[in-house]
């Protein structure tokens, strides 16, 4: 016995399908694109928050260096020059008044206080030396505690002769050794000296500030960046978010359209059927009377014999098209399986009932379907119910049965015809 080879191989898809497979594709290549630029962005949100912690940190460490260096160098190094010049102008002015002084005894309070404002002057050097002064300021400190030293001598043996009443020598000891010129030098020196650590300070502290905008303006721009950034993120994860739930949503109503739907001609199926027929009955616009058809084609089976299975789903899809250009648009046409079809008719009383149906026997019965060079005829038999839609709901099993034995009433009476059965209603009718 021979095999034929391609009953081993996989039939292809439908096209419908097809295309619901490429619209999935498409939007999951959408959505991963979606996904990768998200986690780059937040990839580079954590790097921007990285260069804000980083650049925040050392700013505040810059400035705590520059407040550290305003406290503990520029402004005492400023402070003590002023006190170091302070006590060089304080010792002049008291040998100048002991100097003054005629007698050598009244000099003593002031020669103390001479040496008191030394002693100021030697704890301010001190306090200046021991602080971290730059190169520059050092070799100039270093330089006026030399004539200073200098000075101080020349003062202390001016202040000495005063002491002892040596008027003239003292005198003869300030001119010749320049004491007054000297010491005007030396205020001078240690004005500019106080002046250079003042401005020492403010330039830290306007480097601060500087420190405190540059790191003002990063962080608003960072801050900026990653509002932006978290904005458009937060956007993109709305976007894939939304789009994922509306092809959910979506492939979740193909899919109840797909159970409800028959796959070869595209009407309800008897689950689409019923569910139709269901909401036709719940909908307040559907008033009695209405009409229920339901149609066994006629010598069906030899199209499928003798030309085969093809030849009857082309048959079966032409009826479909025949039965839903013979109703109205909002009747409901379904197939149930085989060659049996029903058709929901809205509002019809047992005229329009019977008008459909009549046009459905005829159109079919004067049908011929040609395959292949063969030629065949066609006809159905047509049952109907006409009913209550108030009362259909509580007794559509009734409504079903009347029908379905018009129908084999017409198959009795030789097929190619139309019955209407009685069903529980006042537009009932007799059998036609």
């Amino acid at each position: 016995m021979s095999t034929d080879p391609s009953a081993t191989q996989t039939p292809p898809l439908p096209p419908a399908r097809q295309s619901t497979l490429r619209r999935w594709a498409a939007a999951l290549l959408r959505i991963r694109k979606t996904s990768l630029l998200v986690g780059l962005g937040f990839v580079v949100m954590l790097g921007l928050q990285g260069v804000l912690i980083h650049h925040g940190i050392t700013r505040l460490q810059e400035i705590g260096a520059a407040m550290d260096g305003i406290a503990r160098v520029a402004v005492p190094a400023a402070q003590l020059a002023q006190d170091m010049q302070k006590a060089a102008q304080n010792r002049i002015i008291y040998m100048l008044r002991m100097l003054a002084q005629p007698d050598p005894l009244e000099r003593e309070p002031d020669a103390q206080v001479f040496e008191r404002e030394g002693l100021a002057f030697g704890a301010a050097r001190d306090g200046l030396a021991a602080l971290p002064l730059d190169a520059f300021e050092r070799r100039q400190m270093q330089t006026l505690l030399e004539h200073a030293v200098l000075l101080s001598r020349s003062q202390r043996a001016v202040v000495q002769a005063l002491l002892e009443g040596r008027d003239e020598d003292a005198r003869a000891q300030i001119q010749a050794e320049g004491v007054l010129e000297r010491q005007h030098d030396l205020v001078a020196a240690l004005r500019e000296l106080a002046a250079g650590m003042w401005l020492r300070a403010t330039q830290t502290v306007d480097h601060a500030h500087r420190l405190q905008s540059q790191a003002e303006q990063v962080v608003l721009g960072l801050g900026v960046s990653l509002f932006i950034l978290g904005t458009v993120i937060g956007a993109a994860v709305t976007r894939t978010t939304l789009r994922a739930e509306r092809m959910l949503n979506a492939e979740v109503e193909r899919n109840r359209r797909a159970a409800c739907t028959d796959t070869l001609t595209g009407l309800h199926n008897r689950r689409g059927f019923e569910e139709a027929r269901k909401a036709a009955l719940a909908d307040d616009r559907c008033s009695p009377p209405c009409g229920l058809l339901l149609l066994d084609l006629d010598h069906f089976k030899p199209i499928n014999d003798s030309a085969g299975h093809d030849a009857g789903d082309a048959v079966l899809q032409r009826v479909a098209d025949i039965l839903s250009n013979a109703v109205r648009p909002h009747d409901v046409v379904a197939r149930l399986g085989g060659d049996e079809f029903a058709i929901f008719l809205w509002d019809a009383p047992a005229g329009v009932v019977d008008e459909v149906a009549q046009r459905i026997v005829t159109t079919l019965g004067d049908f011929t379907f040609e395959w292949k060079g063969q030629r065949f005829r066609l006809g159905a038999s047509v049952g109907a119910a006409v009913f209550d839609a108030a009362t259909a709901k509580d007794c559509w099993t009734a409504v079903l049965k009347a029908a379905d034995q018009a129908c084999y009433e017409a198959k009795r009476q030789g097929r190619g015809r139309y019955a209407r059965a009685a069903a529980a209603g006042a537009w009932d009718s007799p059998t036609a």
